[in-house]
């Protein structure tokens, strides 16, 4: 280990990138606990400032998903997989609804996360206040998943070691290569993904590594927050690829027709205060831009899943769920679960 973080953190000219078994074999030493704290944050924030490149992210990726607990779907069971690590500070959970109305249009929906980042509200304390379990284990998590179409994992749940990874990034101050990990270490193995990141360097380079794990389908969005949800206030850039081949994506109000929302017009608010909102835009009785910034987020969560060719055609099936109360029912079995 100390050859490792040597090399990664010798300075600015004397730095290397680690090869790709060095990566594998530092990502096995930290996830197993064998490295000290002291030499899991050194070789960290070295690579953090050295800059990881595509074969370290990939190594560490694998190693992560080998230590995943896995979800056993039956076959033809595939989800979308969806990332909640970041929290929200200002705006609220606006991917929660639309999960509810993905679901509802025909498509399971994985939200895998942490609660525990300093100064964020996290998903799973607002699906507390919905009344939704966030405590499932992989197999029970399984069952729930194929029979309601919605299931949030707590990575604690799935893959303890990346969860004591989150917890170092309280402590470093800083995010790590692991928070670009958890995005891709997909516990239910789908391959459809549904994707913000805050740090535009960060886009191809998920991208290729989701690429070389064959991942099929990859929204990669610059995400409110950090986030999965486009902005309802501004244009949103991102990556759409398949099979492997990607293309940049814009999303616009404009091409639906919307006008651009005030920040001030899409709350955040307590875990109580945004269970309340995310209950009365799904039963019909709140409208405006939270109403279309969910529905905007379903399209594009459809788009990833290619369960809509467009935008525009995901907006339709996601307004179809709403005003039906598919996703109102959804939201319903989920706390039934």
């Amino acid at each position: 280990m100390q050859y490792l973080v040597h090399k990664v953190g010798a300075g600015e000219k004397a730095a290397q990138d680690l090869t790709y078994e060095e990566a594998r074999e530092a990502a096995q030493l930290l996830l197993s606990g064998e490295a000290t704290p002291a030499q899991a944050g050194g070789l960290l924030i070295a690579m953090r400032v050295k800059g990881e490149t595509n074969d370290e992210m990939r190594a560490f990726t694998e190693v992560c998903r080998d230590y995943n607990k896995p979800l056993m779907l039956q076959r033809g069971v595939v989800p979308l997989d969806v990332p909640v690590y970041a929290g929200k500070k200002t705006f609220f959970h606006a991917i929660l609804p639309a999960a509810f109305l993905i679901a509802g249009a025909g498509r399971p929906v994985l939200l895998h996360g942490f609660s525990g980042a300093p100064g964020r509200l996290g998903a799973a304390d607002v699906l507390r206040a919905l009344g939704i379990c966030v405590d499932f284990n992989s197999q029970e998590g399984a069952i729930i998943l194929e029979r309601q179409g919605f299931l949030y994992l707590d990575v604690a749940k799935f893959n303890p070691p990346l969860h004591r990874f989150q917890l170092l990034r309280n402590e470093l101050g800083v995010r790590t290569l692991f928070n670009a990990v958890s995005r891709m270490v997909d516990p239910a193995d789908s391959g459809r993904h549904f994707i913000g990141i805050s740090h535009p360097p960060y886009f191809e380079k998920t991208l290729e590594v989701l690429k070389l794990l064959g991942s099929r389908r990859v929204l990669i969005v610059r995400g409110v927050e950090g986030g999965p949800e486009p902005s309802i206030t501004s244009e949103t850039k991102g990556f759409l690829a398949v099979n492997g081949e990607a293309a940049p994506l814009s999303i616009a109000a404009a091409e639906l027709g919307l006008s651009w929302a005030k920040r001030s017009e899409v709350p955040g608010g307590t875990p109580e205060e945004q269970a309340d909102l995310i209950e009365k835009i799904l039963s019909g009785e709140r409208v405006g831009p939270v109403r279309e910034w969910v529905l905007l987020t379903a399209a594009a969560g459809l788009l990833a899943m290619g369960e809509a060719a467009t935008l525009a055609e995901g907006w339709k099936r996601a307004e179809q769920a709403l005003v039906d109360g598919a996703g109102l029912r959804k939201l319903k079995e989920s706390v039934a679960a």
